[in-house]
């Protein structure tokens, strides 16, 4: 491998670990409050798994044509315009990374609340301070970070594995079958599919480091499918063993519910290595999220789209880490953790229906890209998500317009641009 490059094992890893965070442990329950039925859910968890696996066709075939570092803000800013792709970079920096920031520092100190550690110490409180320590040391810039958080995420799979071992003889067909004449909820089932999209967000990691990929032609495609097609296996066996139990009714609309699922295990170790795979994978994909979000706002401030401080020096980001710190602040301490997840997932789904219909630009300019399952790939994710976007926006006006607003700034960063340097330095 070459000196300072990313490895295909260490991309794959790093997708897993971004993606099998938050809403890993945390949707389930909610969703179940929304639906009715673990069925439902299960349905819910194979169709959001599918369109992510046809977005992430999508996504590998784009990033081969441009395999630089950047994300959204460099495919939309070079397919259709640089303030589109400016506007993406600002959602990225809110909804993207510095959001689910929050949600996993939220969801360490909603499952650390269980141990009555006090009144002062809650989830917010705890959530802040996890924030701040792994900002702090990945501010430091150290070239160990990657090997230690490789060690961390396989550690994390295995211990998965071994919490579905300890319950999965508890769990049966028969309790995640739907009865014949269930009525869907349209609202559930919209709001539950981007509530699970979101929890699969993180499959596109490899965009943001595509020039430190060792090999980027070869391996983003590759690094981007393994990694969705684990990450989809390990999330229906760990939902199907939670959710195929006989009584299931106390995690409903619970944010905690794996560790309620693990006190019924009939297993003496359950709740130990409940316990251990929470806070290692939420940990794991808080720090993910940390290292990669900065790698977008570096570009962006290098081309002039954000202030100066935040490019790179000397291949460090620690500013733009900072930055990112404060953001998540923000927003753990101001939003709901329902708000933050919902809003997170139709933003992050306006972003990448526009980045799938660029691919299908660029296809129809030239027919030589490959996409695999052409046309169905960009067509199934493309209607999929929007379907469900439009249909959030239509009933939920009150959400849509906040996220709107908050992604209004972009567009001002773009305006001033280049000729605003001065202003922005």
């Amino acid at each position: 491998m070459a000196p300072g490059k990313i490895s295909l094992a260490s991309a794959v890893l790093l997708i897993v670990g971004n993606v099998i965070g938050a809403g890993t442990f945390t949707v389930s329950g909610l969703m179940l409050g929304r639906v009715g039925h673990p069925g439902t859910v299960m349905l819910l968890w194979v169709a959001a798994g599918l369109v992510m696996l046809f977005g992430a066709c999508c996504y590998g075939a784009l990033a081969r044509q441009m395999p630089e570092s950047g994300g959204e803000y460099l495919f939309l800013s070079r397919i259709f315009h640089p303030a589109l792709g400016c506007l993406a970079g600002w959602v990225s920096l809110l909804v993207g990374f510095s959001a689910p920031i929050a949600l996993c520092a939220y969801a360490i100190g909603e499952y650390t609340s269980h141990w009555g550690m006090g009144d002062y110490l809650t989830p917010r409180v705890v959530g802040s301070c996890l924030i701040v320590l792994v900002t702090f040391l990945h501010s430091l810039g150290s070239r160990q970070g990657l090997r230690i958080q490789n060690v961390v995420i396989a550690t994390k799979l295995l211990l998965i594995t071994t919490f579905i071992l300890l319950i999965l003889g508890e769990a049966s067909v028969v309790h995640v079958s739907l009865p014949t004449g269930v009525e869907l909820p349209s609202d559930g089932l919209a709001i539950g599919f981007i509530w699970a999209f979101f929890a699969y967000s993180g499959w596109n990691s490899v965009i943001y480091i595509a020039d430190e990929l060792e090999q980027p032609d070869k391996n983003l495609m590759k690094a981007t499918m393994i990694g969705s097609l684990l990450v989809m296996m390990i999330y229906l066996l760990l939902n199907f063993s939670i959710l195929g139990r006989q009584q299931i009714d106390n995690i409903e609309g619970r944010v905690d519910y794996v560790l309620l699922v693990a006190q019924q295990s009939s297993s003496d170790w359950a709740v130990f290595v409940a316990v251990v795979v929470v806070y290692l994978a939420l940990f794991s994909s808080l720090s993910a999220l940390i290292m990669l979000g900065p790698r977008v706002y570096a570009k962006m401030a290098r081309d002039g789209f954000l202030p100066r401080f935040l490019a790179n020096h000397n291949g460090r980001y620690h500013k733009a880490i900072v930055f990112q710190g404060m953001v998540a602040l923000l927003i753990l301490w101001l939003g709901t953790y329902e708000y933050m997840m919902t809003s997170i997932g139709y933003m992050l789904g306006i972003c990448c229906v526009l980045t799938v219909a660029g691919l299908v630009k660029l296809k129809l300019y030239d027919r030589d890209i490959a996409i695999p399952f052409w046309p169905l790939s960009p067509v199934i994710f493309i209607v999929c998500v929007t379907c469900c976007v439009v249909y959030h926006v239509w009933h939920h006006p009150l959400y849509s317009l906040l996220g709107v607003a908050l992604s209004a700034p972009g567009l001002l960063f773009w305006f001033f641009g280049r000729a605003g340097s001065a202003f922005m330095a």
